[in-house]
């Protein structure tokens, strides 16, 4: 039964595409589409512009240096009456002996070391790498 539905449909579709023409675009289709392509708008790439400018930055550095040389140069320092502060309770905390007792091998040292870095060398990597995915 159902090779016979197979056999009828199929006889049925080799009708209708023989009866069917095939479909050309006019002789100006591709003039047209170019012409209307042509017309559009070309899109400008957007150019990255920082969100705080470099003379920003160059004022916000003078501040700061010219504060530090008023403070360095014009202010007399004066004798500050700080209050002893004691840290004698964490002589007797658990927390700090215990830490206190810890003594890192120098393969878990250098692998923390070498840890820190990798990661100071993949971070500019990988930021350069996302920066330029993300201008193509």
């Amino acid at each position: 039964m159902k090779e016979q539905e197979d056999r009828q449909l199929e006889h049925l579709v080799a009708k209708a595409i023989q009866k069917t023409t095939l479909e050309t675009p006019s002789s100006q289709f591709t003039n047209k589409v170019m012409a209307a392509v042509n017309a559009q708008p070309q899109s400008v790439a957007i150019r990255y512009s920082p969100l705080i400018p470099k003379y920003i930055w160059i004022v916000i550095a003078a501040l700061i240096v010219g504060f530090t040389t008023y403070l360095w140069f014009f202010v007399q320092p004066t004798p500050m009456a700080w209050p002893k502060l004691s840290f004698n309770f964490m002589d007797n905390n658990l927390i700090s002996k215990g830490l206190a007792a810890i003594t890192p091998s120098k393969i878990t040292v250098y692998a923390v070391l070498l840890f820190a870095v990798m990661v100071c060398v993949q971070v500019p990597i990988l930021k350069n790498y996302f920066d330029k995915r993300r201008m193509v």
